[in-house]
């Protein structure tokens, strides 16, 4: 935490007194940020998901256990 601290007003302190680049973005500079940004939303919709598995596993009861898809019963199956 302390090195946040200390990082964060110096990153601020370098942006505000940087100069001008003059760079040329080209049309396939866009298409990667689009590309950057979709790619991150995936990554968090996935950790999300892996997530949301694991907070809905802590509060279902411990002797629970999820219905089978097939709808067949332990007698139908001997």
């Amino acid at each position: 935490m302390s090195c946040l601290r200390t990082t964060a007003p110096v990153i601020v302190l370098l942006s505000l007194f940087s100069a001008p680049a003059s760079a040329y973005m080209d049309p396939g500079s866009g298409s990667l940020l689009l590309q950057i940004i979709l790619g991150g939303l995936a990554g968090l919709a996935v950790a999300g998901k892996l997530f949301w598995h694991r907070v809905t596993s802590f509060f279902r009861p411990r002797g629970h256990k999820p219905q089978s898809d097939t709808g067949a019963t332990e007698s139908e199956d001997s």
